[in-house]
């Protein structure tokens, strides 16, 4: 049980997967049955970056509070209600203008996905206002839901899909992390560049580099990835080119190779470390990421120290990858 609140503040989206892979498999073989092709429907589910680690951390137990633009439509009541099975306080959701919008996961032969952003007329790209916030404590005292004592800790995570190319945005997403930074809050940040979907120039790479100044942990998944953010192919060049910048612990996860754990004065641990990564055969790679993040959040807020943290999350999201963790709402 975490002994620290952790507050998510980002992206929630609807998920659309499509098993393309799996449909073009069954017309080759000729296979068109109902029971097939019932098996191969479009499935719909909670999505977004932090959507996801939300919903992990609920299912973890440690009641996590989101904070995401969320509309009381018929699609945003559904988002809501399905957080909150997954044991994710939603009371502090900002009310928006416009629905959330889709992203559509396409999964071929092995499960590997290729992702779409599907944003109808009616529909936006997550988008915070300083009104986002306004209803939030400058402070709050946090009741664990299992103890008798109260925690004023708290640890701030947020990713790289909260940064837009829109100042309003990410003026009232830095503004508020500076607030709870001074206070003393933890602030964990996730690159999630997804330059294909949200591009990576101009106001969106300004904000995410005052982010990342901002970060104490600084999180990041492949060398496409940490190129894209710092110029630099090597990813122990890329981390040290972070932590001249501000972050104060990067944790650098590149597919089943070693995670590496590079921090430098501003970090609360000095560590230089590569953490292997226990093989696994996966049943699909979809929300390896996120499930990493929440298993490291929920260990880092427990008190362990980072290097464990990372060998937990490596842990878990093997085994989520490998379908040893349902994705519903079971509790993990």
């Amino acid at each position: 049980m975490a002994t620290v609140q952790i507050i998510c503040v980002g992206d929630l989206c609807c998920d659309l997967i499509v098993p393309f892979g799996k449909m073009q498999e069954a017309l080759r073989s000729g296979d068109i049955s109902k029971e097939v092709t019932d098996r191969l429907q479009v499935t719909m589910q909670c999505g977004g970056s932090v959507g996801n680690v939300a919903r992990h951390l609920g299912r973890l137990n440690t009641h996590p509070v989101f904070i995401t633009p969320l509309k009381k439509d018929s699609l945003g009541e559904y988002l809501s209600s399905e957080m909150e099975k997954n044991g994710v306080d939603m009371s502090w959701a900002a009310p928006c203008e416009k629905s959330n919008m889709y992203c559509v996961a396409v999964l071929d032969q092995t499960g590997e996905r290729t992702m779409f952003c599907f944003v109808p007329p009616w529909a936006d790209f997550p988008r915070f206002s300083e009104k986002s916030f306004e209803a939030i404590p400058e402070t709050a005292c946090w009741k664990q839901a299992d103890e008798a004592q109260a925690s004023e800790e708290e640890i701030l995570f947020t990713s790289g899909m909260a940064i837009l190319e829109d100042v309003e945005n990410n003026k009232a997403v830095l503004d508020f992390f500076k607030r709870r930074k001074a206070a003393g809050a933890k602030v964990v940040f996730d690159l999630n560049v997804r330059a294909e979907s949200y591009g990576y120039e101009g106001e969106r790479k300004r904000a995410m580099e005052e982010m990342i100044a901002l970060s104490d942990i600084l999180l990041g998944s492949g060398r496409e990835e940490f190129s894209q953010v710092t110029g630099r192919d090597d990813i122990r060049e890329a981390a040290r080119y972070l932590l001249s910048r501000g972050a104060g612990t990067v944790i650098a996860r590149d597919g089943g190779r070693e995670i590496l754990v590079l921090s430098g004065e501003k970090g609360s641990e000095t560590v230089d470390a590569l953490i292997p990564v226990k093989p696994v055969v996966p049943v699909s790679t979809l929300g390896a990421g996120d499930s990493f993040d929440a298993k490291f959040l929920e260990a880092v807020a427990d008190g362990e120290k980072i290097t464990e943290a990372v060998r937990k999350a490596s842990d878990y999201a093997g085994d989520y990858i490998s379908g040893n963790i349902p994705a519903g709402n079971e509790q993990a």
